[in-house]
């Protein structure tokens, strides 16, 4: 597949979850919560095929095995599950539940770190949600392997030129 055909595919899927991000997040925000996780739920479906149970129950290696075709990672594949991981931390954040909400987050984490490897264009689309793990994240014992893995995209990230992202 031609370089830029992967570049559109994988922007084109980061609008797509954008948008319906940006619709859970306001069920979210308006405690609507089992609409939200419905939602989640359903985009989940929509995007990688898989339900929320199932993915609640996948380890994040597990999670980018099934993001691969033989031995190639479908990066929109991955942002997508990153993003709706991320969802579902924020509203069990929002309804007082912190041990379900980090273990999404670090899951998230450990797949937009998996994104960010596949190049410095991958690194820039998933800095802004580096960004808000790292929030959310700042206190947490972390797997030292881990946490040294985001220290190397950190350190990456802020070695890419400043319009990079």
């Amino acid at each position: 597949m031609p370089p830029m055909f992967r570049d559109d595919y994988i922007v084109r899927t980061i609008q797509q979850a954008a948008a319906v991000l940006a619709r859970i997040l306001g069920l979210n925000d308006s405690e609507r919560y089992a609409e939200a996780l419905q939602q989640v739920d359903a985009a989940l479906q929509q995007f990688t095929g898989l339900n929320l149970g199932l993915v609640s129950g996948l380890s994040a290696p597990d999670l980018i095995e099934f993001a691969r075709v033989g031995e190639t990672l479908d990066v929109g594949k991955l942002v997508v599950l990153g993003e709706l991981l991320y969802a579902e931390g924020e509203i069990h954040r929002a309804q007082g539940q912190p041990t379900d909400a980090w273990g999404c987050y670090v899951r998230a984490l450990e797949l937009l770190l998996e994104v960010a490897e596949t190049g410095d264009h991958n690194l820039a689309a998933v800095a802004p949600r580096l960004a808000d793990l790292k929030t959310h994240l700042a206190d947490a014992e972390l797997d030292p392997t881990l946490r040294e893995w985001w220290g190397h995209v950190d350190a990456r990230l802020d070695a890419l030129p400043p319009t990079a992202h």
